[in-house]
């Protein structure tokens, strides 16, 4: 019964983890996972964060779940799927993005990626470069 999370990608605007398990699990994404390194969060807080989850793939043997906050957002059933949902739909999941990302696996071998869009409370470092005249 294990359960393994891969953070795929992590840039300033998204980010993208995959989590494979052999049985029946669950394992939480939380914003410290997909946060790029420099990247700061205002008053330290997951609850000024708005995160997104724009597309699903997904190959599980029996179904499961993507839930956020306690709210199923998302239900796989068994079987391969590939969900854009920003690319073909024009829409994301929004439902409750300032929580923490829950996948619970079902029984046998399963691979989920989920694909996250940064928005509102992943602050980028200051960048501006200031000329002698403007200080």
């Amino acid at each position: 019964m294990a359960i393994f999370k891969y953070i795929l990608k992590n840039t300033r605007r998204q980010a993208a983890a995959k989590v494979v398990a052999n049985d029946a699990n669950s394992v939480i994404i939380t914003y410290t996972d997909i946060k790029y390194a420099d990247q700061t969060i205002p008053l330290n807080t997951a609850g000024n964060l708005f995160w997104t989850i724009s597309d699903i793939t997904y190959d599980v043997a029996s179904s499961a779940q993507i839930i956020r906050n306690g709210n199923i957002v998302f239900t796989m059933s068994a079987g391969q799927g590939t969900i854009s949902l920003s690319r073909d739909l024009g829409v994301v999941l929004d439902e409750q993005a300032h929580a923490n990302v829950t996948i619970q696996t079902g029984s046998g071998n399963s691979s989920v990626i989920v694909q996250f869009t940064k928005g509102a409370g992943f602050n980028d470092p200051d960048r501006q470069i200031l000329e002698d005249r403007d200080r």
